[in-house]
């Protein structure tokens, strides 16, 4: 059974929505009416639905702000107007504005009412599928290099407008290369997946961990009060990650190589904060893994280090 709630301030255009949706006989729906924009926003609050039918014209919302207001305040669920009008302008616009549908109220046999909420939901499925698929790294399920760096931009703002300082940390993991040449790639993928995890356990909920590519990671901190806190961290990291992995029914130790930089006390911008953890996270590799280092204003320029490929294994 579906759940709808169905926006509508006339009680004739909502009975009428609510007695072809009960001639369809294929799906059962199970229908919540409110007739305010404020008593829809107090459902949704409480209860999963699985479409919205919305009239734009209510005591407490008229036109496209309605469905503005309505699409800000859930996003993932998707949106059929129901409106008095045929107009192709406003249809259009309303699609352009987050409606899945535009239908016309009392129009059409309950069929097409039907096949507009399955469509719809399926439509927002799909879209949600190709945003993830977009955002998130595949293997892992960690944020990408796409949406690392727009979250990045936002932590950087953040931390000037609330004058908190927000940490950046670089991690490339050591000997993973042995592991794919003994083990093979399917077993590098599982322990790329294991090492996910662990990180994921060694920040709290709020801070973003990201997966740049191959053996590469990044980790966004936001609102710590000192330094030490990015220790504590790191620390927890490189014991989480030095501890020995199980794959393929055999043990596998590994290590990595940590570059931190902090935010606004290296104020730059993004590429150059990447090229400083970098430098950083170089000097740990030197020093022979699993451990970490702050960037300092005397780090080597970017242009001099050496290529990832040539750090130790």
């Amino acid at each position: 059974m579906l759940k709808i709630l169905l926006v509508e301030d006339s009680d004739v255009d909502a009975h009428l929505t609510q007695d072809i949706l009960a001639e369809w006989s294929v799906e059962q729906f199970d229908v919540t009416h409110v007739v305010r924009l404020s008593e829809a926003f107090g459902h949704l609050a409480q209860t999963r639905f699985d479409a919205i039918l919305l009239d734009l014209s209510l005591p407490d919302g008229y036109g496209l702000s309605t469905l503005r207001q309505m699409q800000a305040a859930n996003p993932t669920i998707p949106i059929i107007v129901l409106s008095g009008f045929s107009d192709q302008t406003l249809a259009v616009e309303a699609v352009q504005s987050g409606a899945q549908d535009y239908l016309v109220k009392g129009q059409g046999q309950p069929e097409m009412l039907a096949r507009s909420i399955r469509y719809a939901i399926e439509r927002k499925r799909a879209e949600e599928r190709l945003t993830y698929l977009a955002q998130y790294d595949q293997l892992t399920g960690l944020v990408n290099r796409t949406l690392f760096r727009d979250r990045l931009i936002h932590a950087m703002a953040r931390s000037k407008r609330l004058q908190q300082p927000m940490g950046l940390m670089l991690l490339d993991l050591d000997r993973f290369k042995a592991v794919n040449d003994t083990l093979g790639h399917d077993a590098g993928d599982q322990l790329l997946k294991v090492v996910a995890d662990r990180l994921r356990e060694c920040v709290r909920e709020v801070d973003t961990v990201a997966r740049m590519g191959g053996d590469e990671f990044t980790i966004i901190l936001e609102g710590f009060s000192h330094e030490d806190d990015l220790v504590v961290v790191a620390r927890r990291i490189t014991q989480s990650l030095g501890t020995p992995f199980n794959i393929q029914d055999q043990q596998t130790s590994i290590g990595v190589s940590i570059g931190i930089t902090t935010y606004p006390t290296d104020d730059h911008e993004i590429d150059d904060l990447l090229r400083h953890a970098d430098a950083a996270m170089y000097r740990a590799k030197q020093r022979g893994g699993n451990s970490f280092e702050f960037h300092i204003s005397n780090d080597p320029p970017p242009s001099t280090l050496s290529s990832k490929s040539s750090y130790p294994a």
